[in-house]
């Protein structure tokens, strides 16, 4: 079977690696009224076994359905130490869950993951009481090696061009607009700059609310890097690394 990448909506993707584990970030699907964002058409049950599921903060829109999904398929989850707090609040036990911080790596299944720093903030509440601790983003190499890197909600920083260099990744999933409305951490002009920085061969966008963000930061890194290719997908849609 041919590794692929599924589109959940968001910042939310799913990842078959070829017979090996299903691997789920940020899975945001019921939508929201308030933020007025769309749930997602692709339901947990859809996502089948789930075998690893990263949260790279404990925003709503991307924590998600996150500690359902792991409660039900006993996947491990990934994620850093306020997440943790609050997955086990919801009664996930410890020895599911995976604490991470920025330069942690582990293997599982066969997949490496190895967490990186992003410039954002994980702030939430959890059963009355509010929780932070540093947001992450994610280098995710599969057992045929395939690289993806996931941005998180990061800001622009410089550290994202080191990233390029020591990680190579093959795709890059990257923020190019806001989430909610009003609130872009990486604008598609800022993200034209950390695609050309991360130098990954193929960007899928992701955390945008309009087209218009999308287009725009084709533009602008059409202008600075030509060689990079944008793949555009809708929510729900599925891509094949394998052609990578």
């Amino acid at each position: 079977m041919p590794e692929t990448l599924r589109f959940l909506g968001v910042s939310g993707f799913a990842i078959t690696t070829g017979g090996g584990p299903t691997i789920v970030v940020d899975p945001f699907l019921s939508g929201s009224a308030e933020m007025d964002l769309p749930p997602s058409p692709v339901t947990a049950a859809d996502l089948g076994d789930v075998h690893l599921v990263l949260v790279t903060h404990g925003a709503p829109d991307h924590l998600g359905q996150a500690v359902d999904i792991a409660a039900r398929t006993r996947a491990t989850l990934v994620c850093g130490p306020e997440v943790r707090i609050h997955a086990l609040r919801q009664g996930l036990p410890g020895a599911q869950i995976a604490k991470v911080v920025s330069g942690s790596s582990l293997e599982v299944h066969g997949v490496r993951i190895r967490a990186l720093e992003a410039h954002h903030v994980s702030f939430f509440e959890s059963q009355g009481a509010y929780l932070s601790a540093q947001p992450l983003s994610y280098l995710i190499e599969t057992a045929s090696g395939t690289r993806l890197y996931h941005s998180g909600d990061t800001s622009l920083f410089s550290d994202l061009k080191l990233f390029g260099e020591l990680y190579r990744p093959d795709v890059a999933l990257l923020c190019v607009g806001a989430a909610e409305e009003g609130v872009a951490a990486l604008p598609p002009e800022e993200a034209a700059i950390a695609a050309d920085w991360l130098n990954a061969p193929i960007v899928i966008p992701m955390h945008y609310r309009v087209a218009t963000d999308v287009e725009a930061f084709q533009a602008r890194l059409a202008s600075r890097r030509p060689d990079i290719r944008v793949v555009r997908l809708e929510p729900g849609h599925v891509f094949q690394l394998s052609a990578t």
